[in-house]
């Protein structure tokens, strides 16, 4: 990456100089080994030449002034009545519009309406596009997507309705710095939400820390999806409608072809969330800030950004394929992302080493249901025995009993983590596995010593016991390392 940097630095200080066909020969002669590069320094060419000066008008300029302009001077709607919504409280102000708590009458229940700048009630297409687009995000249904219940023209403004997250965004979460035990939890979820999004033919445009949600009981929502765009166009719909909202998004987190205005596909909203992945695994943005220099510097600089590694090698391994410049080499969608987040699922090319293996991951998950159903069986033993040791069987019982439960729940927790959280496996098998060992070792030497006691009078159950031990002895010393070296690459 830091190489593709570099090409593009020099072939626009070289291209920047030259008149209009000096430059098309070069970047012509160039796009034969390198359209990739050629592509970046036609969008930066084309921005310079409009601005006359790189910095004075970067390319995400033509989102217009007046959607700032327009809610600084948007008077608080607290306490009023808007068609059918009572507004109970302002929630926030952001680039797109502000966020009330509104009781809708109609239905008796608590919203966020979002108030949509005044240049989307003047501009009839951009009021024509919102519409239909928060029409085809109203079909999206998933627990990790904010609901979008209506889209509502009142009294000449534009408003959203949408599903009420109490919570804090995850730009605030990110405040004291990165994330740590949950990152991975709420990385999966918002990549859920992508996938349904995708499924259904909705790109967001605009992921970003601040359109993810954490209510104060841990759910996490990604909002906004009423802003979203559709991939698909209602049939007969002018396809011209799109243009006037082609730079919506925050320039921090849109991928270079969003900040070109070239068309969009899930890949945008993939390389959005490779930027908040960096962001929240490591407390500071890819590029370091969202302002023009920063933004600049993504493009041109020599040395690439990304800083910073990110552990598990495998998420680091992601999130830098999320981010690539180009969108062919990224995720294809939000499925794909997903199945890499939870493995063994996608490979990611030249990079670190999965946390599982697929080809071994089968075997490793069957040798944790056989050991715990091993486990269960032998406390069954145990109690069918514990008559033929008296006075000491009830008590020999219940140690198995306590033993076989914390062995078995500890290693379904491992087989729990291994669907829900696979680059989290590695780390807590290392924490556990001792525990594991230690209290399997002594179940093992119980069964043992009741298997001798009983053996001679109840032959039947000796061999059950005794082959019971064995067993768990032969999982601790061979098959639990080898399918462990096998599966995890630890």
């Amino acid at each position: 990456m830091t190489h593709h940097w570099s090409r593009i630095t020099a072939l626009f200080e070289e291209a920047v100089d030259l008149d209009r066909d000096a430059r098309e020969a070069l970047l012509t002669r160039t796009s034969v080994t390198d359209p990739s590069s050629v592509a970046e320094v036609r969008a930066l060419l084309a921005a310079h030449d409009r601005a006359g000066g790189f910095l004075e008008t970067p390319p995400w300029a033509a989102m217009p002034d007046l959607l700032s302009e327009d809610l600084d001077r948007a008077p608080d709607l607290t306490g009023r009545r808007i068609g059918p919504y009572r507004i109970l409280e302002q929630l926030g102000r952001g680039g797109m519009g502000i966020v009330y708590a509104a009781e809708d009458t109609r239905l008796g229940r608590t919203v966020a309406l979002k108030a949509l700048p005044p240049a989307f009630t003047r501009d009839k297409v951009a009021r024509e596009r919102l519409a239909r687009e928060a029409r085809a995000a109203a079909g999206l249904s998933h627990p990790a997507i904010a609901t979008v219940y209506a889209f509502e023209e009142i009294e000449g403004e534009v408003f959203i309705a949408t599903e009420l997250v109490r919570g804090a965004t995850l730009r605030a979460t990110l405040g004291p710095g990165p994330l740590t035990g949950d990152l991975l939890r709420i990385l999966t979820t918002v990549a859920e939400a992508l996938a349904a999004a995708h499924e259904h033919g909705i790109i967001h445009r605009d992921l970003k820390p601040e359109n993810v949600l954490v209510s104060s009981d841990g759910r996490v929502k990604v909002v906004d999806f009423g802003l979203a765009r559709s991939l698909s166009p209602t049939p007969g719909s002018n396809a011209s409608l799109t243009v006037t909202g082609a730079m919506l998004g925050t320039p921090g987190y849109m991928s270079p072809e969003q900040l070109r205005g070239a068309p969009l596909d899930a890949r945008s909203d993939v390389f959005a969330f490779g930027v908040m992945a960096y962001e929240c695994a490591t407390g500071v943005h890819p590029f370091g800030g969202t302002d023009a220099a920063s933004l600049v510097e993504r493009f041109v600089s020599p040395q690439s950004p990304l800083a910073h590694r990110i552990e598990p090698p495998a998420l680091d391994a992601i999130v830098r394929r999320c981010l690539d410049v180009d969108p062919n080499a990224r995720f294809a969608s939000g499925r794909e992302l997903l199945a890499a987040l939870r493995g063994p699922g996608e490979q990611v090319p030249n990079a670190a080493p999965r946390v599982l293996s697929a080809r071994a991951w089968w075997w490793w998950q069957f040798h944790q249901v056989a050991i715990a159903m091993l486990t269960s069986a032998a406390t069954i033993a145990v109690w069918i025995s514990r008559r033929w040791l008296a006075p000491w069987g009830s008590s020999l019982f219940l140690v198995t009993l306590v033993l076989a439960t914390i062995a078995v729940t500890l290693r379904l927790h491992l087989l729990f983590a291994s669907h829900v959280h696979p680059m989290t496996l590695p780390a807590q098998r290392a924490r556990l596995l001792r525990s594991i060992a230690s209290l399997e070792g002594v179940l093992l030497a119980i069964l043992l010593g009741i298997g001798i006691a009983v053996s001679g009078n109840h032959d039947a159950m000796s061999a059950w016991l005794i082959v019971t031990a064995v067993l768990h002895v032969l999982s601790l010393a061979i098959i639990e390392p080898a399918t462990s070296a096998a599966a995890l690459s630890d």
